[in-house]
């Protein structure tokens, strides 16, 4: 399935190569808002890295990735990654522009994935990790029904040299 209706004018969109330029362009205009909880947002310099970047996600069958879309424009970026078939487990990462938050986008959007990975991926098992500080992240999986399995010290570094710890969330079927 290449679109998965959400709500209003929000869809997920299977990722496209040309999307790059999208990708690229949000990360380039939102380093502050972004920046503070992706590390990869401070290496990332033009629009050839995040072609790159894409085209590696692509190439990742296993972990479908999807463009949030508003109508046309993009939004974020959601999708599956770490996916363990024999464990029937998977992971969800994703991110949204600023002026897009608090709209229960994301939300939905994490939903529509969960509910793929169960009936259409066979996943028994998914899995969260927000930084412990980012209070908007952490809502999502805890409006979902999803239950702080552990928290992981030390779980990722971020940009600026800080290690943070990782809630980790897990939504079983």
């Amino acid at each position: 399935m290449n679109t998965i209706p959400l709500f209003g004018p929000y869809a997920l969109r299977q990722l496209r190569p040309e999307d790059a330029a999208d990708i690229f362009r949000s990360i380039d205009t939102q380093r502050r808002h972004l920046g503070r909880w992706l590390p990869f947002v401070a290496e990332t310099h033009c629009v050839e890295q995040s072609e790159a970047v894409v085209a590696g996600m692509l190439a990742d069958t296993a972990n479908p990735v999807y463009t949030i879309r508003d109508g046309g424009a993009f939004a974020g970026l959601i999708g599956f990654k770490s996916a363990d078939a024999e464990k029937h487990s998977i992971e969800i990462g994703y991110w949204l522009r600023e002026e897009q938050q608090g709209k229960g986008i994301m939300t939905a959007a994490v939903r529509a994935l969960y509910d793929r990975a169960f009936t259409q991926m066979g996943m028994q098992r998914i899995e969260i990790r927000c930084g412990v500080g980012n209070l908007p992240s952490n809502a999502i999986p805890r409006r979902l029904g999803f239950r702080l399995s552990h928290v992981e010290p030390r779980g990722e570094e971020l940009s600026d040299g800080e290690w943070i710890d990782l809630n980790v969330y897990v939504l079983e079927r």
